[in-house]
Parts: structure tokens; sequence; C-alpha cells
């Protein structure tokens, strides 16, 4: 009786332990499933009132969080994306990051929370408090199972000013920023606050509002200047897609579909390079940015974090071959 019962008591801790693994694998959904069933695992929420404003915004979390802390990608969209609730969701594609595909791309995690702020339009990031902005992020940061290192800021249009102002004020709480053809150039002694975390910069030469010249070049210039360079990314191109009345303005879609060979056909002389001026072929916005963490100097202590991440693994399944041991003796 006695063996009888420790061999039920082995299996339903097996059970318990592989529940998660399979139940996440079932639940994941694909890009093939289409925007509405993506869209579906996405809900809303807001943040404290901070400066007079409590910014909504539309949220996913991944099954991975039940017992794993995540790293987590923050958007602030451009003019137009937050006439009304839950808009901030559908006027871009960002959605196909809480896809089964693009959150395996995440470097040593199971995958990270998405978050879509809206602006209160017509208040738009560029004007919105910054302190409203940061109290919705680190509100959500402190209720969920999120990695407070590895937070990560994405703008385009005026959204790239609500990115850089909020990190210049809160330099040491984020990890990385991509810049997508911001209407605000960082200045050097910007650059000199940045300088710890990972940004990547994104402009058109043929941009009729993010004029080149006056804010993309030197906003690349000063980043590159600052910092360790293999922190530093700069995509540039002649032509790219219209956004609303703005020519050559839409360098976001590359991030939509992390930097897929078919948006890449969208545009004209299209080229990434690292902060060494070397060319880079494939890049991925997601598995580049989730290998810095707030407090990493190099990819080094990335790679010392990816061997914790495999010596829990094989703890795991040590756990499961002695449960299976127990069980069958």
């Amino acid at each position: 009786m006695k063996k009888t019962g420790r061999r039920i008591l082995a299996l339903c801790l097996t059970v318990l332990l592989l529940l998660p693994v399979f139940s996440g694998a079932a639940g994941a959904v694909s890009l093939e499933d289409g925007a509405e069933a993506l869209r579906g695992q996405w809900r809303r929420d807001a943040g404290p009132d901070k400066g007079g404003y409590s910014l909504d915004y539309s949220y996913f979390e991944p099954k991975a969080a039940a017992h794993e802390k995540l790293p987590l990608f923050v958007f602030m969209p451009g003019a137009g994306e937050g006439t009304y609730a839950g808009k901030e969701l559908i006027k871009n594609n960002f959605y196909k990051w809480s896809s089964e595909e693009l959150q395996s791309r995440v470097t040593d995690a199971s995958g990270a929370y998405l978050m879509i702020l809206r602006a209160p339009e017509p208040v738009y990031f560029d004007t919105t408090p910054v302190e409203s902005i940061h109290a919705a992020i680190m509100d959500f940061a402190a209720r969920y199972n999120v990695d407070k290192t590895r937070i990560y800021l994405f703008g385009w249009c005026l959204g790239e000013n609500g990115v850089v102002k909020t990190v210049l004020a809160h330099p040491k709480d984020y990890a990385g920023i991509a810049l997508f053809s911001g209407h605000r150039a960082v200045s050097a002694s910007e650059a000199e606050t940045l300088r710890d975390m990972a940004i990547w910069v994104l402009g058109s030469t043929g941009d009729s509002y993010a004029i080149y010249s006056i804010y993309i070049s030197p906003t690349w210039n000063n980043v590159r200047a600052a910092g360790d360079r293999e922190k530093r990314r700069f995509t540039s191109c002649s032509s790219a897609p219209q956004a609303a009345l703005i020519f050559n303005h839409n360098m976001w879609i590359l991030a939509e579909n992390d930097y897929s060979a078919e948006a890449k056909t969208e545009y004209g002389g299209l080229s990434t390079v690292d902060g060494a001026g070397k060319r880079l072929y494939s890049p991925s916005f997601i598995s580049w940015f989730t290998q810095w963490s707030a407090a990493d100097e190099s990819a080094s202590e990335a790679a010392s974090a990816s061997g914790s991440v495999w010596q829990r693994i094989v703890s795991f399944f040590r756990t499961v071959i002695a449960l299976f041991t127990l069980l069958l003796g």
C-alpha cells in the first residue's frame, strides 16, 4: 500500500510539473491564425493618475509569465492612433508580436510582455506629462511578473518624442529604445545620458515630416558617439511607405514584422548597420533588444544569464526523471 501511495503521489507531481509546458504549447496563437485571434489575447488597463493624466493601454501577458519573469516591450504610437480606447491596438500591427513565432525570438526568456500606450488625443506623446507615461509603465511592471531590468521603449513619429523624454527623465529604469521617424533630435549631451542603453534609430532620407538632416542623422551621430557601439543600430532608406499625408515616413512596419523579408520589400535603398558601420542583413528587433538589460555592460552578461536558464531546464528534467523513477520503482 505504501509503495502504491508513493507511485500515485509521484504521478500527480509529474502531471503538475508538466501541465504548464503542455498547456502553454496548446494555447499558443500563430500568425497563421490571423489578426482577430492574435488581438483576442490582449486586454486593457490603465496606469495611475500622474500630472493630471491616467494613461490607458492594451497589453499582452504570455502564459510563461505564470512561472518566469519576462521582459517588457512598451510601444508609443504617433498621432491618430489614440482617438478612442482600443484604437492603439488596431491602428498598428504590433499585435503580431504576441504570436507564437515572434514570442519564440525573445532571448533568454520564454516570451515577453507587450504594452501599447494610448496618448489622450488631442494631447500626443510629445506633450503628455512624462511622469504619467513612466507611472503607467512602472505600475504595470510592479503588478505583473516583469523582469524590471529588461524594459524596452519603442516610439514612432510623435511617440518617439515620448520615448526620448521618458528615458531622459529615468535612464536607469530602461534597457533600450527604438526611435522610428522621430520629429525630435537627440543632442550630444542627451546621448551621454543614454549611453548605457541599447539604441536603434530608424529614418528615411525622403521623409517629409521627420527631416533626415535635421532629426534622424544628428540623432544617430550623437548616440553612436556615446556608449558601447555594440549596443547601437541604424536603419536608413531612401523611400518608405506613406503614413497618412506624410511621405516616406512609416519605418515601423519593419519592426511590426520583426524585419521580415516581406516587410523589407516595401522600402527602397534599405540598409541596417551596427555601431561600427558593419552591414546587417537579417536583424531581429526582438532577439537583439532582449539580449541587453539595464544592468548589462556587455553581451557577455547575457550569455551568463543564458547559462542560468539552461541550468534551470536541466534541474527541471532531473526532477521529472526522479519522479518517474519513484513512480516505476
